[in-house]
Order: C-alpha cells, then sequence, then structure tokens
C-alpha cells in the first residue's frame, strides 16, 4: 500500500505535468518550482541537520539576479542566463565556503 506521502508527490508531479493544458501560466510555474526547490534546501539544511544558515539564500539571489541581468541587459537566450546564473551561484558557494570553512566555534 502507498504511504501518504507518496501519493501526494505523485498528485504534485501529475499536476505539474498537466498545468500547461490547464492553463497555467509558464512562468508562473517555473517560479513555483524554483521557490520549491529553494524550500527543499531550506528543509535539507534546517529539518535535518538542525542548522540554521541563510547562506542559501544569498546563492538563490545573486543566481536570480545574474540570470535576470544577463537575459535583460545582455541579451543573451535564457537558456544561457541560467547557466550564467548557476555557475555564479555556484562560485559564491565556493567563495563563502573558503571563508566559513577557516572559521571554528560559533560565528
Amino acid at each position: 500500500m502507498m504511504s501518504r506521502s507518496t501519493l501526494g508527490y505523485g498528485l504534485l508531479f501529475v499536476a505539474l505535468l498537466a498545468a500547461p493544458w490547464l492553463g497555467a501560466y509558464p512562468v508562473f510555474v517555473m517560479k513555483l518550482m524554483c521557490f520549491a526547490l529553494f524550500a527543499a534546501a531550506f528543509n535539507l539544511l534546517l529539518g535535518y541537520t538542525g542548522l540554521l544558515s541563510f547562506g542559501h539564500a544569498a546563492f538563490l539571489g545573486g543566481a536570480a539576479y545574474v540570470a535576470g541581468h544577463a537575459i535583460k541587459v545582455w541579451g543573451v537566450t535564457p537558456e544561457l542566463g541560467l547557466l550564467l546564473g548557476t555557475a555564479v551561484g555556484a562560485g559564491l558557494g565556493w567563495v563563502f565556503g573558503l571563508l566559513a570553512i577557516r572559521r571554528q566555534g560559533i560565528y
């Protein structure tokens, strides 16, 4: 027998697949998926490890800013803008990680 969470995830997946035929705006669905990924990362960090960190908000914000700026101002394609945003988020994580890994104690 299926658990309630498995059934819920299955229904959400079917709703996501049916969204274009139900009249949902693609931009809204993309925003919804981005925030769902953000919430999953926050749940993983705070729920399982008990560590509160605001660093992932900086990574998401930096990546979103660079992707939006690259698409609007530089005129790159949305796919390339998303790749640039991902690269910037990873770069910010690397720089913050270099600084944070050297710290000891509570900071």
